[in-house]
């Protein structure tokens, strides 16, 4: 009998990330590892030595494999980030594994704790695993927000305190009170801050706004848990500065703050929080308006937009994307930002026309001359608009064109994008599920279930919820097992 494939852990190591990426392709190539080494000249032993982080990849196989796989240079690019990452790996003899009982998750006794489901508080025992931290996400008021297996076997989400779930982990570990890398959800004391900063070799302004682009790459690659808490802090520390300022200096620390609200409005998004994403965006656009930062103002309004479309209200997706078109600069970014997130407020409303003549604008706009003057927003491009539209073919039911839209997004996406490509690859699978059969649906899931893991994204985990709950009707295929299997050992569980 074949052994199962062993788990991956991508957050690991950039090379464990690469041996995940290589095996998420070629099941969805639907090639063996004999295969595929046949077809880069290769053993294929060596491909599962790769998958599996035991091997290096060098450069010539790398570009072979995507030539094979048809990845876009995914693999070839992500090389690089193996390269600087190698010798940064701990011995697994200093780990636990994770990946050993994925069908049998260790048991803690019965407990009660509280879940929240359609506005009701109800109390049920739980079966907590160590491995159940993998889908914990932050909370605004201390809590944690995380997969639950329901005992009809849908997949819900429950909130409890964070460290109610650190103690059940604990006893189902028999082991001393773990530490989450990452999973600090309350705010440390604030430290004083010295007016003397004003004056120092780097105005704070400009250091603050460095230090919120390295967050931003860190939440790219690890995931809202791991920044929100930093994010906050920063917010309090130039609250302060603020206090000590005075004219052009505080205007523009003002500024600062507003930027770093938005951030923080993105992170609780991604989390599933939203409440603390519109609590977070109001500040937003009310700081960016005293600071006259129109350009900030008019972003913050389409990510409302897009804050309302993750909620399925289209009415108000609709209406704050186009309160940001008119206010924005005619045929700019930030306009087709607004008429992108608008695109899916249509969709969501089964308006294919209309959605279909706004995704057609914006995508008019990226791809013209950029000569409008505004930095914010460069992120937006032609495969960015067509990842949206991907997913507003989705809800409209097109799921062939949805299908072929997100395998584009995934191929465009920077290696350093990792959530980004969780996100479209959890999406993907529903298309696929209806386009192609469960199979494939099955193995982009998976994909996608190793990146939700590792960075703690509610958009994945939502995602893959429904995806769950879609293949039930296949549970005697091989793929579906498998990714089942591996979503059950990353959540709680009613007993």
């Amino acid at each position: 009998m074949p052994q199962r494939p062993r788990a991956l852990e991508p957050s690991r190591s950039a090379r464990d990330w690469f041996g995940a990426e290589l095996r998420h392709w070629r099941k969805a190539r639907r090639l063996s590892q004999d295969a595929l080494g046949a077809s880069v000249h290769v053993s294929g032993d060596l491909i599962a030595k790769i998958e599996k982080a035991q091997r290096p990849c060098k450069p010539g196989l790398a570009a072979a494999l995507d030539a094979v796989l048809g990845t876009g240079g995914v693999l070839a690019r992500g090389l690089e980030h193996v390269g600087r990452d190698a010798d940064n790996r701990g011995s697994d003899v200093d780990r636990p594994d994770m990946s050993r009982g994925a069908s049998h998750p260790a048991k803690s006794s019965a407990s009660s704790l509280p879940m929240v489901e359609a506005g009701e508080r109800r109390s049920v025992g739980k079966q907590i695993d160590a491995a159940a931290l993998g889908s914990a996400m932050t909370l605004m008021n201390g809590e944690v927000r995380v997969a639950c297996r329901a005992s009809d076997g849908r997949v819900t989400f429950v909130t409890m305190p964070r460290r109610k779930l650190l103690r059940g982990v604990t006893a189902a570990a028999g082991a001393t009170p773990l530490q989450a890398p990452g999973l600090s959800l309350s705010l440390p004391p604030t430290k004083p801050v010295s007016a003397g900063l004003l004056t120092s070799s780097m105005h704070p302004v400009e250091n603050f706004r460095a230090l919120r682009r390295s967050l931003v790459e860190c939440d790219n690659f690890l995931g809202p848990r791991n920044v929100v808490t930093d994010v906050q802090d920063h917010i309090r520390r130039v609250q302060q500065l603020r206090q000590e300022a005075s004219g052009r200096d505080r205007q523009d620390l003002m500024q600062v703050q507003a930027e770093y609200a938005e951030f923080c409005s993105w992170l609780y998004q991604d989390s599933g929080d939203f409440r603390a994403a519109q609590y977070w965006a109001d500040r937003a656009v009310e700081w960016s308006t005293v600071a006259g930062a129109l350009d900030l103002t008019i972003y913050t309004m389409a990510r409302k937009a897009q804050l309302a479309g993750d909620m399925r209200d289209p009415l108000d997706t609709i209406d704050l994307a186009e309160a940001a078109q008119r206010i924005a600069p005619p045929r700019s970014r930030l306009s087709a930002m607004g008429a992108i997130y608008g695109a899916h407020g249509h969709a969501l409303r089964g308006d294919e026309r209309a959605s279909r003549n706004a995704y057609d604008q914006a995508l008019e706009v990226v791809m013209g001359p950029d000569n409008d003057g505004i930095t914010r927003g460069r992120w937006l491009d032609a495969a960015y608009v067509e990842a949206q539209r991907a997913r507003s073919l989705l809800a409209l039911g097109n799921h062939q064109d949805a299908a072929a839209g997100f395998e584009r997004a995934v191929c465009a996406l920077p290696t350093s994008y990792r959530r980004d490509r969780g996100v479209y690859l959890a999406r993907a699978a529903v298309a696929q599920l209806h386009a192609d059969g469960p199979e494939t649906a099955a193995a982009s899931g998976s994909a996608a279930l190793v990146i939700a893991t590792a960075t703690g994204s509610a958009r994945i985990f939502t995602e893959l919820a429904v995806l769950d709950a879609k293949l039930q009707r296949w549970v005697s295929v091989t793929e579906v097992v498998e990714f089942r299997e591996a979503l059950d050992n990353v959540m709680l569980h009613d007993v």
